[in-house]
């Protein structure tokens, strides 16, 4: 196993100083709020989720083969992406229109995808390659907690695989992420959706978005109490820090892996006040001032769990070149598979697939985001 912390030192960028950059009361309030973003309830058009991930079955159908086609691993993969998104964004508008929903379509889909995994070992990264492809169009479609949740599925599939939970407890974890902050969609939109530094009164309305979401979920019908646990607990703290005071194991185990998720999430999904954070920045981040406030043994299952060089980011290699990451070999983070299509000055060359597990000679000098490939 990885010790990520050897990693994060290992990996440091010779003649450049690394600091980390605590997160102010304000950031954690807007990190709380999770307000960037969101779509207004009675705005969001069902029909939009047909544009979501179709440009590529729109070129092969005009390629001449049509409906002739036959269904492929990745066309499925698509649509499973694209239906859960849809029922994500059904759940969270129902929620923000105060009516009560129902959660067991998401629950069945979602519990397909879990049951296919250990069929298609490579499922999991093609699914974090098409989230982080079509990320900014999710948030731009849906908002933002939608994409919070499609992106604490992903997590805590990655942190379930890490624990070795069974198939019924990974569901639980998964449901949980996704689901922790329906209360955020309780809250009023004029409050949710503020710009300016929220008040004494709205932060506390904000406060009370836990048990809005606890109550919300429990009237859906949802009785999974590993849910239920995660919506109410997920923003206490290990130390004790929290809003109740609950600390250890007072707070469900559930609530303390989401809880961890959550913050990871905030950290590398872009924010007003700053550009999202790299993987690496956000565990030095939480390593260097939040450590105290997570389980212990959950931390260091993140870390583990978490690759430094993710599927869709890109990286530039010691040859210069530069292209986008497609795969992470679990042992070997450091030397995932890179599809190279770009020389150091950010220009096309012809691509190709290089695995750094075996090319001893190349290393990963730089990793990006693809909002960063402008500044080459």
């Amino acid at each position: 196993m990885p010790n990520y912390i050897d990693l994060l030192r290992s990996h440091h960028q010779p003649g450049k100083k690394e600091t980390a950059t605590p997160v102010t009361e304000e950031e954690h309030r807007e990190l709380l709020q999770e307000e960037e973003g969101y779509v207004e309830p009675g705005t969001w058009d069902p029909q939009s989720e047909a544009d979501l991930l179709v440009e590529e079955d729109e070129s092969a159908q005009t390629s001449g083969k049509g409906s002739s086609a036959k269904p492929t691993a990745a066309t499925d993969d698509k649509q499973w992406l694209n239906h859960c998104v849809h029922y994500v964004a059904n759940v969270f508008k129902t929620a923000g229109e105060n009516k009560l929903g129902d959660t067991t379509i998401l629950s069945d889909h979602v519990k397909t995808f879990i049951a296919s995994i250990p069929n298609r070992p490579d499922q999991l990264a093609v699914l974090e390659l098409m989230i982080s492809e079509k990320g900014t169009k999710i948030q731009d479609l849906y908002g933002g907690l939608v994409t919070k949740s499609i992106m604490l599925m992903l997590y805590a599939i990655k942190m379930g695989q890490q624990l070795q939970l069974d198939e019924d407890e990974l569901h639980a974890l998964v449901m949980a992420g996704m689901l922790h902050h329906i209360g955020m969609a309780q809250v009023p939109a004029s409050i949710r959706d503020k710009k300016e530094k929220l008040t004494k009164d709205e932060f506390k309305q904000i406060s009370h978005s836990p048990k809005l979401g606890a109550e919300y979920l429990q009237q859906c019908g949802v009785s999974d109490k590993r849910i239920l646990s995660a919506a109410l607990q997920a923003r206490e703290r290990f130390d004790g820090s929290g809003p109740t005071g609950l600390k250890g194991n007072e707070i469900s185990s559930t609530a303390r892996i989401v809880s961890l998720l959550s913050l990871f999430e905030a950290l590398v999904h872009y924010r007003a006040y700053r550009k999202r954070m790299l993987p690496r920045a956000a565990i030095r981040e939480i390593l260097l001032n939040h450590k105290k406030a997570y389980d212990p043994e959950y931390l260091k299952c993140l870390l583990d769990a978490i690759s430094l060089y993710p599927v869709g980011t890109y990286v530039q290699l010691n040859s210069g070149d530069i292209g986008q990451v497609v795969r992470v070999h679990r042992r070997l983070p450091l030397r995932p598979v890179v599809h190279i299509n770009m020389d150091r000055h950010g220009s096309k060359i012809k691509p190709r697939d290089i695995d750094l597990q075996t090319q001893a000679n190349l290393i990963v000098e730089r990793c990006m985001y693809p909002e960063d490939l402008k500044d080459l």
